[in-house]
């Protein structure tokens, strides 16, 4: 055998061994792979597991508190509403007053006026 055929059958056996070693390290990282989506895929069911209740409370937390927004809301428009009947009714009797103290302050200045002649 010459030289050249011995530089061949160590370049094949390098490269089936290149090639051994490649495959092995391919099927490795696959498996690896293959394990973290499993442990991925498992983490995701737990955790959408777990959300789905803690979502429904928040639901209801967000329901409870909604209603008792729009029940003091109406508490409040009806306070609004009687506070405007009594400033409404205290501006009238007001007016009333005056009104009724304008013509007793008129008479009796009239009363007087009789009693200067």
């Amino acid at each position: 055998m010459d030289a050249v055929q011995i530089s061949l059958i160590v370049l094949i056996i390098t490269s089936v061994l290149c090639m051994v070693v490649l495959t092995v390290f391919v099927s490795m990282v696959l498996y690896s792979s293959k394990k973290f989506m499993d442990g991925l895929n498992k983490a995701t069911d737990t955790i959408n597991g777990e959300l789905e209740p803690a979502v429904k409370d928040l639901k209801e937390t967000l329901g409870g508190i909604n209603s008792i927004v729009k029940m003091a809301d109406k508490r409040v428009q009806v306070i609004n509403c009687a506070l405007n009947g009594i400033v409404g009714a205290t501006g009238v009797l007001g007016g009333k007053l005056k009104s009724v103290l304008e013509g007793a302050a008129a008479g009796f200045k009239a009363g007087l006026n009789l009693f200067k002649k």
